[in-house]
């Protein structure tokens, strides 16, 4: 009897862990002073991490012209396609799990003339719709997302700001993971 009423309290606990949300919130900063990434995970609204990262490389030459940065976006982006494209299967088990609260993306852009700023954010609301597409096509959205560009005439300055809160649940998180466990070969290192 008193088995029984443990083996039944330890079910509906374990069932409780693996069906309840954990909470991602995310905030990301790329701008001519600081790459930052922030990041906490809430689960039962307690914070379980927290940690901010610094993504600029300590040997960048603080000097880079705007027209350095745009080709290292544009390679950026090329290898994001690129990764995109050879993982879409797993992009799409994740993505479809995921559940976002909020999603902010604000980008200012001024590459020091009119024109050229002009066409530079028509770029990046281009960018931006490719991305917000797949994200609304895959994933399930509680609210309209948040998103602006603004042009900066006669200045030069990029910067970014991206501020989102995903959910998901645990037991579909365990599921992604073991099923991209399985896709990668043993071999090959893991990069999370």
């Amino acid at each position: 009897m008193v088995l029984g009423l443990i083996c039944v309290v330890a079910v509906i606990v374990l069932l409780a862990v693996i069906l309840l949300r954990l909470k991602i919130e995310c905030s990301i900063i790329l701008d001519n002073n600081q790459q930052t990434l922030w990041l906490a995970v809430y689960y039962f609204r307690i914070r379980i991490f927290e940690r901010t990262v610094d993504l600029s490389e300590e040997t960048k030459d603080q000097n880079q012209s705007i027209e350095e940065t745009l080709a290292m976006l544009h390679k950026m982006s090329k290898n994001f396609v690129q990764w995109l494209r050879s993982f879409q299967e797993i992009s799409t088990i994740i993505l479809g799990k995921l559940r976002f609260e909020t999603l902010s993306w604000r980008t200012e852009v001024g590459l020091g003339n009119a024109h050229t700023t002009g066409i530079a954010t028509g770029g990046v609301w281009s960018v931006k719709g490719m991305a917000m597409g797949l994200l609304l096509s895959k994933s399930h959205f509680y609210r309209k997302p948040a998103l602006d560009v603004v042009p900066l005439f006669n200045q030069k300055q990029i910067e970014s700001k991206v501020n989102c809160m995903i959910s998901i649940r645990t037991g579909q998180a365990i599921v992604a993971l073991l099923k991209i466990i399985q896709k990668y070969p043993k071999n090959q290192e893991a990069t999370i």
